[in-house]
């Protein structure tokens, strides 16, 4: 059979309701037939887009829409990350699917920012609108990108700005070329800054180089900066409580080392729950394999997960086509049939099918921590077991945010030769007299964790303001200890990011830290390891101590921690295991 030619056509104008117009590139065959169509929205630029899997589809039999977002590449309008993308989204939607070539059915995939755009349009409920497959992404900008715990997400919001945000910027400068060579020279050395770390140690943070300049990037950072509680700046992007009204089905995709991971498990479990209709409550499904935010292969990190891992690297276009044609097509192909759950899990590198998100058979069992008063490193006497504590000495140790414990791993984005994401050996980080480090015993047989990970911890300090930090970690036999999950809390925000509560000196504290969500088998012989700390950097931006607002902050102040972990204070890990 003769496969039709494909048609493309580059900056094809649509005009959003305030009369900007919009550019997209458009691929599809030339067949009389009208076509259901895959739209993607883009801020990184269409013409980079995945042109491979555009022309695939579309000799498949959909038309392909890849369009800039607003004041990004070829498409007018001023660029304010978030902002316009939810009446963009629903104008280009509806656009879309009335064209000559449509069918009025519309599809939207793909991941991050782009994954946002899909969520953003689902929210304005467009008619056209059938289905998405949100990939590596999140619905909450402030908690789930920017301030998570409460805490600055300093690795993401520079390297993306200066990644993304500022290189954009500076190439649509209505200025002379010579002019425009010097600020990318200047975004050059401030990238090469960020891969040796000093860039992040920028103070304030209001000063960062080239994201505070708004002859630049406008007001992003700026903005970004002066809105440190989850106030109405925030609320107006803010998907997640918005949820309940989707009533799209969704395919979710996400990865145990993605900084959206927890987002994406979330927002499955909402959906499936609280969808606007049966029809789109019935049509969520989840995939969560090792992955870092990219790519999706079974190397992450420095950890090699099997080539099982890697499988979806070639599966990912037949996933999105097998779900398309089930909800643009009406193709039945049994996706539906299967489990809505499908997870990787770590240790035994496997995959598992699951009939729910948390697991329904889960027990919810606390790990306490002990010691004699010495958990200080690796080489201290802390324990992790699961008896309870009962009288015993407080662990102490010192934070000075001007020598904070260093990011190794985890769940990051999105400059890998600055901040590496993924899974690491954390001994060199255990060395450090301010991790406090509690190790259980060589496991006799494996303890599976899957499900979403807490600490609840007991701690004082004698400053008004200040953070802890968790992780969980696998260590080995032979003694490697591979991060798994981690998290942190912001001590002017324990009680809720919408206001501050500094602290009174000396008093003792109940913190929870929520560590995300993880799968993971600690095999036999393996043990279960928690670092407690109070800095994670540059993933989180250093607390400075002083109970001032820590973007604004030049002065940086030590702080002398105490963890409790007595019968009154039973600190302790929260693991969520899957009996044999």
């Amino acid at each position: 059979m003769t496969q039709p030619q494909i048609i493309v056509e580059r900056d094809v104008e649509a005009t959003m309701r305030d009369g900007k117009v919009l550019r997209a590139n458009i691929y599809r065959p030339d067949v009389p037939e009208r076509l259901s169509v895959l739209l993607q929205r883009t801020p990184y630029g269409k013409d980079g887009s995945d042109v491979s899997f555009c022309m695939l589809s579309a000799a498949r039999g959909y038309a392909v829409v890849v369009q800039d977002t607003r004041g990004r590449w070829a498409s007018e309008g001023t660029h304010f990350p978030f902002r316009d993308e939810f009446d963009d989204g629903y104008d280009t939607v509806e656009w879309a699917g009335g064209q000559p070539w449509a069918n009025g059915k519309v599809g939207m995939w793909g991941g991050s920012y782009v994954g946002y755009t899909q969520w953003a349009a689902a929210a304005t409920q467009p008619p056209s609108l059938v289905a998405i497959f949100p990939e590596v992404t999140f619905t909450d900008v402030y908690e789930d990108c920017f301030v998570p715990g409460g805490a600055l997400a300093l690795g993401v919001l520079v390297s993306w700005g200066l990644g993304s945000g500022v290189s954009m910027a500076i190439q649509r400068m209505p200025v002379p070329l010579e002019q425009k060579g010097a600020l990318n020279e200047e975004l050059a050395d401030a990238l090469d800054a960020m891969a040796k770390g000093g860039i992040f140690r920028t103070l304030p943070l209001t000063q960062m180089p080239l994201l505070s300049r708004e002859d630049i990037t406008g007001r992003p950072f700026v903005e970004i900066m002066s809105h440190r509680e989850h106030d109405e700046f925030w609320a107006r992007m803010n998907i997640r409580p918005r949820l309940s009204e989707i009533g799209v089905p969704a395919y979710h995709l996400g990865g145990w080392y993605d900084i959206f991971a927890k987002a994406t498990l979330s927002d499955y479990a909402d959906m499936r729950q609280h969808a606007a209709s049966d029809r789109a409550r019935r049509g969520q499904k989840v995939i969560m394999g090792p992955w870092l935010h990219g790519p999706l292969t079974g190397l992450v990190g420095e950890v090699d997960f099997g080539v099982r891992a890697a499988d979806m690297f070639v599966l990912s276009y037949e996933l999105r086509w097998r779900w398309f044609d089930y909800w643009l097509k009406g193709i039945e192909n049994g996706i539906l049939d299967e489990p809505p759950v499908r997870i990787f899990v770590m240790g035994r590198n496997v995959w598992r099918n699951e009939s729910e998100w948390p697991l329904a058979r889960t027990v919810y069992a606390p790990c306490y921590l002990h010691s004699l008063g010495q958990a200080n490193s690796l080489r201290g006497d802390g324990i992790l077991s699961f008896e309870k504590p009962a009288v015993e000495p407080q662990d102490r140790y010192t934070y000075d945010p001007k020598n904070p414990v260093p990011t190794r791993g985890g769940g990051l984005c999105c400059w890998s030769a600055a901040i590496p994401a993924g899974a690491y050996d954390q001994r060199k980080v255990e060395e450090r007299q301010d991790v406090l480090v509690y190790t259980s015993e060589p496991l006799e047989e494996d303890l599976e964790i899957t499900g979403p990970v807490q600490v609840v911890l007991y701690a004082a300090t004698n400053a008004v303001d200040t953070d802890f930090a968790a992780k969980l970690v696998d260590v080995s036999v032979c003694g490697y200890a591979r991060n798994v999950c981690a998290g942190i809390v912001r001590a002017r925000y324990r009680l809720g990011t919408q206001k501050p509560h500094l602290l009174t000196p000396g008093e003792i504290v109940e913190y929870t830290i929520d560590l995300g969500a993880s799968s993971n088998v600690f095999l036999a012989g393996h043990r279960l390891r928690l670092e407690i700390s109070s800095s994670n950097f540059p993933h989180y931006d250093r607390n400075p101590n002083t109970g001032r607002v820590p973007s604004s902050e030049e002065e940086l102040v030590a702080a002398a921690q105490t963890i409790h972990h007595d019968a009154e204070h039973p600190s302790h890990l929260v693991l969520p295991i899957i009996p044999v």
